[in-house]
């Protein structure tokens, strides 16, 4: 009825209030085709070729083969698009990863009195390289030897590149040193280095304070109960976490050795970073003219 009346030219809005009938109703056109979410678009090689999902699928497996990654969905997905030089949507890649049972959450089993100069700071200011470290120790579980071993890593803020790590059942003063005295042979400290750290006692040990003070470097401690002032080893070492810790059972020390020094490896040439562009540290190191393959600073010695 309301039709008629509006075919005689009468205003459609009257009609409608005098028919009560909704405007939603009356301009309502049933859509073409399949209701529900538009299907994902799909995965386009560099050629413009299609490729299916079990094609990607497969990248996805030969990628997490690597027994350090340990990607989210959207690490995946720039892996795909810049390593494998594929045009995929990252949602394409949550959905597939989620139905294979392949995201993080799925796949990642659980593991098991000197005066100081208090960072001023919530995150560090760094605008070069090697510049600004943090460094902090982590205790790993050693199931062969039923007990726990200790790592302490020195990463550049800048960079997140892993300089070096000592490993040991026990880590002294002595070690925090003789690490650093490693570190500063193979590099050119700038004119202003500043180093930081949480308050272990290794890490305030008055030798220790005043190695870095002879060395001219300034020494930070977070204040206490704080980790988020040493946010960028903090994430390291959780990283290494879920990359190593939650994946192998190590049986004795030179067992574990071996298998981080590998991780160090992989996390600074090949790793994908988000704080750096969603590159390895070498990759953005390379993008700032310093090829860390033929760097003095790659030859530290590791132990």
């Amino acid at each position: 009825m309301a039709q008629e009346f509006i075919e005689t030219h009468l205003p459609k809005n009257k009609v409608l209030g005098l028919c009560y009938i909704a405007r939603s109703s009356y301009y309502y056109r049933p859509s073409e085709g399949k209701q529900g979410r538009k299907p994902y678009a799909k995965a386009i090689d560099e050629n413009g070729k299609v490729i299916d999902n079990e094609s990607v699928i497969k990248y996805i497996h030969a990628l997490f083969n690597h027994p350090f990654v340990d990607y989210g969905y959207y690490k995946t997905y720039i892996y795909l698009r810049r390593k494998k030089r594929l045009n995929i949507s990252k949602h394409l890649v949550y959905r597939l990863m989620k139905s294979h049972q392949l995201l993080r959450n799925q796949y990642v089993n659980s593991s098991k009195k000197s005066k100081r100069n208090w960072v001023k700071d919530l995150l560090p200011q760094v605008e070069i390289a090697f510049c600004y470290l943090e460094f902090d120790i982590k205790f790993v579980w050693v199931a062969g030897q039923n007990r726990n071993m200790q790592v302490l890593t020195v990463l550049d803020v800048y960079s997140r590149w892993n300089i070096s790590h000592h490993i040991g059942y026990s880590i002294k003063y002595q070690d925090v040193i003789s690490l650093f005295e490693r570190i500063f042979e193979h590099m050119r400290t700038p004119e202003k280095m500043y180093v930081r750290c949480d308050n272990g006692a290794q890490f305030i040990a008055e030798m220790v304070q005043k190695y870095f003070k002879d060395k001219q470097v300034v020494q930070e401690f977070t204040k206490p109960a704080t980790p988020q002032q040493n946010s960028h080893i903090e994430s390291y070492h959780s990283i290494m976490e879920s990359a190593v810790c939650q994946k192998f059972e190590f049986s004795n020390i030179s067992d574990a050795k071996k298998i981080m020094n590998q991780f160090r490896d992989f996390y600074n040439f090949e790793r994908i970073h988000g704080g750096i562009n969603f590159q390895s540290p070498a990759e953005f190191l390379l993008q700032n003219g310093i090829d860390m393959k033929n760097s003095p600073i790659n030859r530290v010695p590791i132990l």
